[in-house]
């Protein structure tokens, strides 16, 4: 029974003229007197503390604890510690100020101030809250737990680690603890830290995630950063070790120390990442591809419906473009080649380009550095292999055809089942036919001896 409801007015003035009586030692045990006897709590719960002050204001009781103050909740198997409380006790709101600790069979929390609506089942930590459970932390200004709703809404630098190393930061979050299902708003990042320390990082407007982290969804102006790649979209997906880019999405790869970068374009770009490294991309849809090293000044430009880049160490070694194929190779800003076909492989030695594989009713052109000549090029297949990242020889297979024109009207025609064109730097040096072999030379009149 609440013994201050049944109190008279006169009954209530002789308590508190008693209290004020009585001297500092007697003041703990007068506390834990009236909790005792006149708690205004339920019979599960029970608030103690070293001092105690009663106030009737508007009709309602208002009760201030000063001290070691404790509350614990038997039902609800939680407590509650601070350095001082208010009570209104016909509202059943409890205020914690400083200092506050609060544990249950599941977290503890601490914060500078506790507001606790036992009738609506709603508490609201402010200042400095920290929250640690068996499967996540969580920091932030403000902690708002709805009971009812089995959620809770936290605002103000939101820090959320979750397990396998997900870290996510926010402006504000709100939290399904049922569904283990969020989502943050407002200058969102998210840190995943791999086994062995390598982080995939990146931010977006917002950041929705279920399952503890294991899949999260990122929209709008989403970046993406892992060791010297580099992305950028409107929206994102991470799934099983997988990354999906979606809403003109970019891709860039850069050596500091050599000065080569490789950049992606596409409608969608999906990536294989294991450990948070990233070891492959397949671009689909109107896929662009623009590698370039800076040193030397080579590049390669590959268009094509859909391609695939395969990663080693974080440095591309492998691509594999298909589909509408046209790639564009550039020597010194000098010598250049321009070859489409259906299906494309490049493969990278040491960071530098090996060799080209184009199949598939391929043409092409190639002009010399000087700009005096000009090589038209067909076949079923063109094989390119370079030296220090310079073109060096090219095989053409499958109803083979070569024709070199210059400036002079020199024209050198061959065709054959197989052809091998071998370079010098920016010039085309050679040119061997093998099966079938047919050809034919013009000159201008004046230089036919």
């Amino acid at each position: 029974m609440n013994c201050w409801r049944s109190c008279t007015p006169l009954r209530l003035f002789v308590y508190s003229s008693i209290r004020l009586m009585l001297r500092s030692e007697l003041r703990g045990f007068l506390g834990v007197l009236l909790i005792c006897t006149c708690s205004g709590v339920n019979a599960e719960q029970r608030l103690s503390a070293d001092w105690v002050k009663t106030l009737l204001l508007n009709d309602q009781t208002q009760r201030n604890y000063r001290g070691s103050v404790v509350y614990e909740d038997s039902l609800r198997q939680l407590t509650v510690k601070a350095d001082s409380a208010h009570v209104r006790v016909g509202d059943a709101i409890y205020l914690f100020v400083h200092q506050v600790s609060y544990k249950d069979t599941v977290r503890e929390i601490r914060a500078d101030t506790l507001v606790f609506q036992d009738r609506k089942d709603r508490a609201t930590f402010r200042g400095h809250v920290f929250l640690s459970d068996d499967q996540r932390t969580l920091e932030a200004h403000i902690v708002q737990f709805l009971s009812k709703e089995d959620s809770l809404i936290a605002e103000g630098d939101v820090i959320l680690l979750l397990p396998e190393g997900r870290s996510l930061r926010a402006s504000q979050l709100r939290y399904d603890l049922i569904r283990e299902r969020g989502n943050l708003q407002g200058q969102t990042q998210l840190q995943i830290v791999g086994e062995y320390g390598d982080t995939l990082e990146a931010q977006s407007d917002s950041i929705a995630f279920v399952n503890r982290g294991q899949e999260l969804l990122l929209n709008g102006n989403l970046i993406l950063r892992q060791g010297h790649t580099r992305g950028k979209a409107m929206s994102g997906a991470y799934a099983d070790s997988a990354i999906v880019l979606s809403g003109r999405p970019l891709m860039t790869w850069t050596n500091p120390s050599r000065r080569d970068s490789v950049s992606a374009q596409g409608t969608k770009i999906l990536m294989d990442v294991s450990d948070q490294i990233i070891n492959a991309m397949v671009l689909s849809d109107s896929t662009r591809i623009h590698a370039m090293a800076l040193a030397n000044g080579h590049a390669q430009k590959i268009r094509s419906d859909s391609a695939r880049i395969v990663f080693r160490d974080e440095t591309p070694q492998r691509m594999h473009a298909w589909g509408n194929v046209i790639l564009n190779l550039s020597e010194r800003d000098t010598s250049r080649a321009v070859l489409s076909g259906d299906d494309l492989k490049v493969a990278y030695r040491d960071g530098k380009l090996d060799s080209l594989t184009l199949s598939g009713d391929c043409i092409g052109s190639y002009i010399a550095q000087d700009s005096l000549s000009e090589s038209r090029l067909r076949g079923k297949k063109f094989v390119l292999w370079f030296s220090n990242g310079e073109l060096a020889q090219m095989t053409i297979s499958d109803e083979a055809h070569c024709t070199r024109t210059t400036r002079d009207n020199d024209d050198v025609t061959v065709s054959g089942d197989y052809l091998l064109l071998k370079f010098t730097p920016g010039q085309l040096s050679s040119i061997r036919a093998e099966g079938a072999v047919r050809g034919h030379y013009t000159a201008e009149l004046e230089d036919v001896p």
